[in-house]
């Protein structure tokens, strides 16, 4: 399943205006050809020096975003995060405190590629997500924790959605 025009719509608008959004099953990491596919289809969204761009597939969804501000996504297969392994990479508090492991590995994921402007850790074991809001049965809000810590502005924002199977998350730090 794609992401709806109302999806993109409410992501504009909690994340930053400029925010492009493109997701499609047949760019998902089942199909061989996914990074050729996505690469032919967005050539021209790659090649723009001003876009910062973000990529992430599992199996049945590649997700590709795009801003002019620092952005970062993440797409899994919820079922797939297990519980000890995002146990590993966060505190104890992180993990008390999120909606779901599916969320707060996804958020971890998509403030790594975000980071990548700034100081972006090694591991993200040294990211620290929390401030989650519940906004319906579907979405929550994050934030990065201690950006200073990264080089980062304070002003960060990120949005966990699940859809089907599948958990999505996307993080911008506001130009």
């Amino acid at each position: 399943m794609a992401l709806s025009q109302s999806t993109i719509e409410f992501l504009q608008k909690s994340l930053v205006s400029d925010l492009q959004v493109f997701a499609k099953p047949e760019w998902g990491s089942q199909n061989p050809a996914h990074r050729e596919l996505m690469r032919a289809e967005l050539s021209a969204l790659f090649a723009d020096e001003n876009l910062k761009t973000s990529v992430s597939h599992c199996e049945g969804m590649g997700i590709v975003v795009a801003s002019r501000s620092p952005v970062g996504v993440d797409v899994e297969v919820h079922t797939r995060v297990e519980e000890r392994t995002v146990a590993r990479v966060s505190s104890h508090e992180e993990v008390l405190a999120a909606p779901s492991p599916a969320s707060l590995w996804s958020a971890k994921e998509a403030i790594f590629k975000a980071l990548r402007s700034y100081d972006q850790p090694s591991v993200i074991s040294k990211i620290s997500v929390g401030a989650w809001k519940n906004i319906d049965s579907q979405t929550e809000t994050y934030r990065l924790l201690h950006p200073e810590i990264h080089g980062s502005p304070s002003e960060n924002r990120g949005v966990v959605m699940h859809f089907g199977e599948h958990t999505y998350s996307f993080f911008v730090f506001p130009s």
